[in-house]
């Protein structure tokens, strides 16, 4: 299941923290009232006067004479979007941006476990926006993301709508075209041929609708059915995860450099664990006293999150580093962050209580115990007289 998430604009929401006593006042934004520009977002008490986005601000203020008009805050807005989708990554790292700037998609799937009854999830994942922005969001759950974006635009902070998909027909069938993306032209078309509301539309086939409108107008009559092809593109939060040491004095030995980079270690597993996330390479820089900085990487197999896998990993690069005149500082580096594990339930689980993909147990298990240790077994296409025979095995 899909479920979209939807706060007023960025922008406003970014007017709002800055100025609580906005939040019941009308408000434009998109520059001053005398300026030449367009009206960029409006509050819903702005909006209830005329006002609309694209409007003039010349004649946004003839509609709302008493609204406070502003400048958008490109920064703010920035912020607030950026924590509106790092909220949500930490409960799931399926998330997704929506086209609409405050517009947000994550995949239920893997919250099924931790959060057996759905309406508990929403009710956090609520609190945890207001939390971040102060602002309750609207929630919609579906089977798709358009379907789950129409549930969205039709809740309320207090009441989320969720569809079934046995229900998703019925619960699209009585909204106006509008609500699908559509050009002004096939709009037009629609309108004059009657089918006003997805329900009349509904009542065409797919090939007679092909036939009248072409193949191009067909991914519009898929989402009149609620069959949205589009997938989520997973967003990534831009995480820097780093840990210095300057060494005062400068650091000549081996075992004090292995020491303190252990201590570090700790510090980038800290890291990585409090944002859920584990690292296939640490990037280790050596400031030498007079001569050129050494940079080593270590690269991992699977997502690594503890101290003791990220130190036996950069342990043997450390030693065999060409290192040729006293260290002055040491810096850790974590790159190629991903989620630390993925739930699998009854599946392999680590040492540290960590559930992790197949993949991911394959590779660490083959670096731990050698890769003849996991085989992949593959069945002979000539059946084989012996049992033993019929079944080759290769190196997973």
């Amino acid at each position: 299941m899909i479920c979209c998430v939807r706060i007023p604009h960025p922008s406003l929401v970014a007017a709002w923290m800055t100025a609580p006593a906005l939040r019941s006042r009308p408000l434009v934004l998109g520059g001053l009232a005398h300026e030449r520009g367009a009206v960029t977002t409006a509050s819903l008490e702005a909006r209830a006067q005329g006002v609309v986005d694209g409007m003039s601000l010349n004649q946004a203020q003839q509609f709302a004479p008493d609204a406070v008009f502003q400048p958008v805050d490109e920064e703010a807005t920035a912020r607030v979007r950026q924590s509106l989708l790092s909220t949500l990554h930490h409960f799931t790292p399926d998330v997704a941006a929506g086209q609409d700037p405050g517009c947000a998609f994550l995949r239920l799937d893997r919250l099924a476990l931790r959060w057996p009854d759905r309406s508990q999830l929403l009710a956090a994942i609520s609190r945890a926006i207001d939390a971040a922005i102060q602002v309750r969001p609207t929630i919609g759950v579906a089977s798709s993301m358009f379907v789950s974006k129409v549930a969205a635009d039709h809740a309320t902070a207090a009441a989320p709508v969720m569809v079934d998909q046995p229900k998703t027909r019925a619960f699209l069938a009585r909204y106006p075209i509008d609500i699908l993306p559509l050009d002004d032209d096939l709009r037009e078309y629609l309108v004059l041929l009657g089918l006003k509301t997805i329900g009349r539309l509904q009542t065409i086939s797919r090939p007679a609708f092909r036939r009248q409108f072409g193949v191009k107008a067909l991914e519009i009559y898929d989402l009149a059915l609620g069959d949205d092809r589009r997938r989520l593109r997973p967003w990534r939060p831009a995480v820097r995860i780093e840990e210095s040491q300057p060494l005062d004095p400068p650091v000549d030995n081996t075992e004090a450099l292995q020491f303190i980079a252990r201590a570090l270690a700790e510090q980038v597993s800290g890291s990585l664990l409090s944002q859920g996330l584990g690292t296939r390479g640490i990037r280790i820089t050596l400031n030498q006293e007079s001569a050129p900085a050494l940079k080593v990487e270590a690269r991992f197999a699977y997502p690594v999150t503890t101290a003791g896998e990220i130190f036996d990993g950069i342990r043997p690069r450390l030693l065999r580093a060409s290192i040729t005149a006293p260290l002055e500082r040491i810096t850790l580096r974590a790159g190629r962050l991903e989620p630390a594990y993925v739930r699998q339930p009854g599946l392999l689980v680590r040492n540290d209580s960590f559930k992790e993909s197949i993949a991911d147990a394959v590779a660490r298990l083959q670096e731990e115990y050698g890769p003849s240790l996991v085989q992949r077994a593959e069945v002979c296409r000539d059946a084989a007289p012996l049992p033993d025979h019929r079944i080759l095995w290769k190196p997973a």
